[in-house]
């Protein structure tokens, strides 16, 4: 009878510690997710500082598929403000040499 006891409490602990497992693999792979959304963006925000670069002519906004870029003229170049359409956000200065 004790050995069954026994048994049962061996197969539970392997059972908890199976289920911790799987709940620190998918915090991890929660993490790994955040990390590439982040990275995504990132890119998605410099993409559309090197498009305004090009098509910023004045003080205006610009369009793109992804977000928007408000230019504003200084007397070295463009400051500008890239915005995703998930509302994140960088501004950049752009000399004009």
């Amino acid at each position: 009878m004790q050995e069954h006891g026994f048994i049962l409490i061996q197969t539970l602990l392997l059972l908890l510690g199976i289920g911790v497992a799987i709940l620190l693999g998918c915090h991890q792979m929660d993490e790994a997710v955040k990390q590439i959304q982040l990275e995504k963006e990132a890119l998605q925000l410099e993409s559309l500082v090197r498009a305004a670069t090009d098509d910023c002519r004045q003080d205006e906004t610009v369009r793109y598929p992804i977000g928007r870029v408000i230019c504003t003229r200084t007397d070295k170049g463009f400051k500008m403000e890239a915005i995703l359409d998930n509302g994140q956000r960088i501004e950049a200065v752009v000399s004009n040499g």
